[in-house]
């Protein structure tokens, strides 16, 4: 994915400042202003906007909101923005985890299994860094019931 301040530094740096504005916003939980701050950034993204690197930081952005407010129909269609934006880099498990965190809290807990194994297969314990420990204790209780049964 390639980095637009490589080829507009300009408006990249106009990117990134609105959304560190709206990263602030959402920081005073002022929800509706951060989220128009990460519309007016996500606006700003030339065609074709997934091939940007900015996009799944942007995509992310409203994710979290969505998720503060529990709001998971909106939060499920960032969430997939960010993880097709970072599909060919394994290492943004980020994304993925995120995802599988919405689908655990929408009970669609086949989905969070699949999106936390691919991330835990990368990544181990430590892709769950910075989430909720409750998500990794689910998966890997899970996880050691599966290879039990097999075993």
């Amino acid at each position: 994915m390639p980095n637009l301040e490589d080829s507009n530094r300009p408006l990249s740096d106009q990117i990134v400042h609105m959304v560190e504005q709206g990263n602030r916003l959402q920081e005073n939980h002022q929800f509706d202003q951060a989220l128009k701050k990460y519309a007016e950034a996500w606006e700003l993204l030339p065609e074709p906007i997934a091939y940007w690197d900015l996009t799944e930081w942007i995509a992310s952005c409203n994710t979290s909101i969505y998720m503060e407010q529990q709001d998971y129909k909106q939060a499920l269609q960032w969430a997939l923005i960010a993880v097709e934006a970072v599909k060919d880099n394994p290492r943004h498990t980020s994304a993925k985890v995120t995802l599988g965190i919405i689908c655990y809290e929408t009970d669609a807990k086949s989905e969070a299994y699949t999106w936390f194994e691919q991330v835990y297969d990368f990544g181990g314990s430590r892709a769950f860094q910075g989430f909720d420990h409750k998500y990794l204790q689910w998966y890997t209780q899970i996880r050691q019931n599966e290879i039990t049964r097999k075993g």
